[in-house]
């Protein structure tokens, strides 16, 4: 089982940092004023920080930050696309850093949050005491061609069949969703993306198949995550490909700890496996009770062991 994660007994100190003309980031900071620095970046594109992420960090110990990016949660304006881009938001964590006057920090983040968290310290180096990541996901189109289609193909031909059903056969399927979705802000093309992506995600979810149109009808509002992934997608993630592997070198001094799912079907290990490899600072741990999901058995139990080897040297 997970181990019980740190109770947070204060409210966060809550802000909206303005980050250009446009953009107003909504950050949280909780635990011990003095403490070791740590920013948190969420998945996505398109989720947003919850207070329970405050929970992976001792407050006895750490700092901890933690924010919604650029149209997501409390930051505005909403599911925002313009001066939305990879490059923008690891500029806004860097502003996040000057902003609270913080010299060097441990950035952690899973999933999307993976992607940014390295392509920061890339920027960045010199800012960084070290890296915690799951999930590892490196931006590339060959890990959404996985996820979305092969992957599912294999191993979730029920779902694969009802996702790629609302299109005509032959047609691109991930193309027509971002017409779909991003375009039309279609409410069932984004929820049949939703919890397709989110079902994927864990080793053993409740059930596993989707609801049917009327139910998913019947919903309130549109998610977040299917319009900004589609949007991110269509441009390749705003990166050259394999971008990240390509620079891993600027960064191999910097400790990392990786923790993957053996079974994540979102965000398979070879990514992490490939990464890890290359990076002579990393090490990889691989959980064989895990899917994609952070709340799968052991993953947090391991990310929990991670911070404590990073914080060993500060």
């Amino acid at each position: 089982m997970n181990h019980k994660l740190f109770i947070h007994k204060s409210l966060p100190e809550m802000y909206h940092i303005e980050v250009d003309k446009h953009n107003k980031i909504y950050v949280e900071v909780s635990g011990k004023k003095d403490g070791i620095p740590v920013i948190f970046v969420h998945g996505g594109p398109g989720g947003h920080c919850r207070s329970e992420h405050h929970s992976l960090f001792d407050p006895n110990i750490f700092r901890s930050i933690i924010f919604d990016q650029r149209g997501c949660g409390k930051s505005t304006p909403y599911r925002v696309l313009e001066n939305n881009n990879t490059e923008s938001i690891v500029d806004d964590i860097e502003k996040i850093r000057v902003f609270f006057n913080i010299e060097k920090f441990l950035i952690v983040g899973g999933s999307w949050g993976s992607t940014l968290s390295i392509k920061y310290a890339q920027k960045f180096p010199n800012n960084i005491i070290g890296i915690l990541l799951r999930s590892v996901f490196l931006g590339t189109m060959n890990e959404i061609n996985w996820a979305f289609i092969d992957g599912p193909k294999t191993f979730a031909p029920n779902l694969y069949e009802r996702f790629s059903g609302l299109f005509r056969e032959g047609k691109n399927i991930i193309e027509s969703y971002y017409e779909k979705v991003v375009i039309e802000n279609s409410k069932l093309h984004s929820w049949i993306w939703h919890d397709y992506e989110r079902i994927l995600s864990q080793i053993n979810p409740e059930k596993y198949l989707f609801d049917n149109d009327e139910e998913i009808m019947r919903r309130s509002g549109l998610p977040n995550s299917p319009f900004m992934e589609l949007y991110y997608i269509k441009n390749n993630f705003f990166m050259e490909d394999n971008e990240i592997l390509k620079n891993i070198n600027t960064i191999s001094n910097i400790p990392s700890y990786i923790v993957q799912g053996r079974y994540d079907l979102i965000c398979p290990p070879i990514n992490a496996y490939n990464l890890s490899k290359n990076w002579k600072c990393s090490e990889l741990v691989f959980v064989n009770t895990a899917g994609h999901s952070s709340s799968d058995e052991g993953i947090i139990n391991t990310m929990l062991k991670g911070l404590n080897k990073l914080i060993l040297n500060v």
